[in-house]
């Protein structure tokens, strides 16, 4: 423990008493310091933690955590067209693992056909591998697999299974949010011999707020982002074929809308940069429109 001095002073002597009952300055500026850190980090943390709109983030749920997703997705080039609505909900085994599984229902129109029914289920698991948290902000770095189910109906499916893996890295802070990620999607061969190309994406994105958040407060996180994505040739029978892979670029600028424990997110991805191999519809836009809860 610190100690304080105390002068006494009289026409012929000074005396010095020594006490122990109060801390030093340099104690008390040590602990001041400790307790901003923590309050900052705690109100840099919203209820919901923010992640990118079209790309995976770090973040995992509380333990116990429930949380309940809604989503809806479109998507056009030339005269084809996908609508997407899906029905996600997540739990938090530890604060540090997340499993959640989605279930989508499909609308596509393509080459002059229109089919719609359920679509493959994902099952996914998230494990926060790094954590740390500093002056007003939170680092962490997330793996992910995630197991594509051929479950879909039986004109929109693909006859196989697929899975993702993946890598993500988040910084949170009261202002500025920034993320990035690499995944890599394998999917597999059906009883016709037909495999798609596996795919690798990488993300980056960064988000800013006007204001640092509250929780008793709605918060509103203006982002963009960066997504590649580059396609390897599909195969039938092992031969590859020519009207298929490459790679293109999108710049996703998004808003996400939260207060307390739900959110609400959007965004729209426009190509900036497409090599497709052969004969292939460049994409036009992409959108998507999400309602998070967690309880």
């Amino acid at each position: 423990m610190g100690i304080q001095l105390i002068n006494i002073e009289n026409k012929n002597m000074k005396c010095r008493f020594v006490s122990s009952r109060y801390p030093s300055a340099k104690a008390l500026i040590k602990a001041t310091l400790h307790i901003l850190a923590s309050a900052l980090i705690l109100k840099a943390t919203p209820a919901i933690a923010h992640g990118p709109i079209f790309s995976p983030g770090p973040e995992t749920l509380y333990k116990n955590g429930i949380e309940f997703e809604l989503n809806y997705f479109q998507s056009k080039n030339a005269d084809n067209a996908e609508n997407e609505q899906s029905v996600g909900i997540g739990y938090g085994i530890t604060q540090d693992w997340k499993i959640s599984a989605e279930l989508p229902y499909l609308k596509i129109n393509e080459d002059g056909s229109k089919n719609r029914g359920t679509g493959n289920v994902h099952l996914e698991t998230r494990y926060r591998l790094w954590r740390q948290d500093s002056f007003g902000k939170q680092d962490s770095i997330s793996g992910f697999i995630t197991a594509v189910l051929d479950t879909a109906t039986p004109a929109l499916s693909n006859g196989a299974n697929d899975l993702v893996t993946g890598l993500a890295y988040g910084q949170e802070s009261l202002i500025w949010q920034r993320w990035a990620s690499l995944s890599y999607r394998y999917n597999g061969e059906n009883n016709e011999g037909f495999k798609p190309g596996n795919q690798l994406n990488a993300d980056a994105s960064i988000g800013w707020r006007a204001e640092a958040p509250e929780y008793y407060k709605s918060d509103t996180l203006w982002m963009i982002e960066l997504n590649l994505e580059q396609s390897q040739n599909s195969q039938q029978n092992n031969m590859s074929l020519i009207d298929t892979g490459g790679t293109e670029i999108f710049i996703s600028p998004g808003v996400i809308w939260a207060y307390r424990n739900i959110a609400i997110k959007g965004g729209v991805q426009l190509p900036v940069y497409n090599n497709l191999k052969g004969n292939q519809n460049n994409a036009d836009y992409r959108i998507k429109l999400a309602l998070d809860i967690n309880y």
